[in-house]
């Protein structure tokens, strides 16, 4: 019993044996199983996690690629030049970026003239008058009709990063290219009420001359404001547009040299050290019809030799006297470039010695309610006369004062093709500021001057580059000594005179 019982016993254990071992053997692959699973999961994930990062890294290399080239695209279209002209006055020829960055510019005119001039008539000339040859004066005085070439000039402008902005225009009518350079300058432009200006240009005073002579309503610029106006200068302005509440207001404020153009002060140099400052505001205030623009002007100068040198205006019309004198002449022109307070010949007077400070005030309009358009402008000086008086003391201020009024009625059209006929009055005075007029000691023959002019215009604008003009003007002027021999004035006070003008610009 015993012996069976233990081979039971044997035989379970040999049974069990076996069991355990192959439950062990099939976990052990169980275990083997899942660890496989566990590292190919896990090497799915790597290579996933892979395939992310590369397609990440393509989708990054083709952004890239795209900006890229559209950078090169931009680029290339910012370095592209077009090539334009505009038909409009005064635009030309231009090159221009096509970010509108960067600008060349090229733009000219040519002004031809013919001048006419009265008879001389010498036999009425009036001979000796107290003591003074008026007939001598008046063969010295007197032009012959002639065709004139009144300006020649080329302008090439352009912008830098539009804030910046040049301009050189040289003028050509002299013997060679470069003769002189009439306006040139650099500027920034901070915002539309904040610009600088530094080079030769015109200072900021006085409608007329601040326009271009390239859109003149007459021939020529009033005698007032070829007297007073400072025309070109070196120095630097501070100008902008703004507006106070709905007001559009313009100020240009500046400081200059005072010695006139580069050609007029030599090296760019002051050669007298006196500054000149001008300021100018205008403003268009709203109206029921048509437009109104009214300006403000103020100007400072000194005219007083200093180291044997003085101011001297473009114009010529105020300049050093020369041969060591102290002082300066004043003599305003006319139109067709005549001293109109005598020449010095035949004992004439020859302007007015002027020594001293000078001070302008005045104003301008426009008023256009096409097809009429109406402009005036009044300029008032007082000029000191330091020393000029007998024993070198100073004589009465100086006033020199004056202005016009002009209408003009387009029967068609416009400045790109129309016809203009317009009328244009002027007046100006030269005299003491008191009393009795006083001359200076050594200019006896110095009067007081008064000048009344009028002038008829027609201008057809054929295309917006060609335009004729013709002007009639009738000048009296007074004392009739000094108008002797200008243009059929016999020994009377009144000119007659003419002025053709053809201009092409582009």
């Amino acid at each position: 019993m015993n012996i069976t019982r233990f081979a039971i016993a044997c035989v379970a254990a040999t049974l069990l044996s076996l069991h355990t071992s192959a439950w062990a053997g099939t976990l052990t692959d169980l275990e083997q199983a899942f660890e496989a699973q566990q590292k190919s999961l896990q090497q799915l994930q790597q290579d996933m996690q892979r395939l992310r990062q590369e397609r990440t890294a393509q989708q990054q290399e083709v952004t890239r690629r795209v900006m890229e080239v559209e950078r090169k695209a931009a680029e290339a279209a910012a370095a592209s030049l077009h090539t334009v002209y505009e038909p409009v006055p005064g635009k030309g020829f231009f090159l221009r970026s096509a970010d509108g960055q960067f600008e060349l510019r090229l733009r000219g005119f040519m002004q031809n003239w013919f001048i006419v001039e009265g008879a001389r008539k010498e036999e009425g000339f009036p001979g000796i008058v107290d003591g003074q040859d008026l007939t001598k004066a008046g063969l010295a005085r007197h032009d012959p009709s002639t065709f004139r070439i009144r300006r020649t000039r080329i302008i090439i402008s352009g912008q830098i990063f539009k804030d910046f902005g040049f301009l050189i225009e040289p003028e050509i009518t002299g013997g060679s290219i470069g003769t002189r350079i009439e306006e040139t300058w650099l500027n920034y432009t901070y915002a539309p009420w904040a610009k600088l200006t530094v080079g030769q240009y015109k200072a900021r005073f006085g409608l007329e001359m601040l326009t271009s002579s390239r859109d003149l309503d007459f021939a020529e610029r009033a005698v007032i404001a070829k007297a007073l106006s400072p025309e070109y200068q070196i120095g630097a302005t501070v100008e902008g547009s703004l507006k106070l509440a709905t007001l559009p207001v313009y100020y240009g404020v500046g400081i200059y040299n005072g010695c006139g153009r580069v050609d007029q002060c030599p090296g760019s140099i002051d050669n007298d050290g006196d500054k000149e400052f001008t300021g100018r505001v205008t403003f268009s205030p709203p109206m029921p019809f048509g437009t109104l623009t009214v300006g403000l002007n103020a100007d400072h100068r000194t005219f007083r030799v200093v180291r044997g040198n003085g101011a001297t205006d473009p114009a010529g019309v105020t300049r050093p006297v020369g041969g060591g004198s102290p002082f300066h002449r004043f003599n305003p022109v006319g139109p067709t470039n005549v001293r109109l307070a005598g020449n010095g010949e035949g004992g004439t007077q020859n302007g007015f010695l002027i020594n001293g400070n000078r001070v302008t005030g005045g104003g301008d309009i426009v008023f256009d309610l096409y097809p009429f358009i109406i402009k005036g402008e009044y300029a008032y000086a007082s000029q000191e006369r330091d020393g000029l008086g007998a024993g070198g003391t100073n004589l009465d201020n100086l006033i020199m004062q004056g202005g016009y009024g002009s209408i003009g009625y387009w029967i068609f059209g416009n400045k790109l093709k129309g016809l203009l006929a317009n009328g244009r009055y002027e007046h100006v005075r030269v005299d003491d500021n008191r009393g009795t007029f006083t001359t200076p000691i050594s200019a006896t023959n110095e009067r007081p001057m008064e000048l009344r002019s009028g002038t008829l215009g027609l201008a057809w604008f054929v295309n917006p580059n060609v335009r004729l003009r013709g002007n009639y003007i009738l000048t009296d002027l007074r004392p009739g000594r000094n108008a002797v021999g200008l243009s059929n004035s016999e020994h009377g006070e009144v000119a007659h005179q003419g002025i053709a003008e053809l201009q092409v610009q582009f």
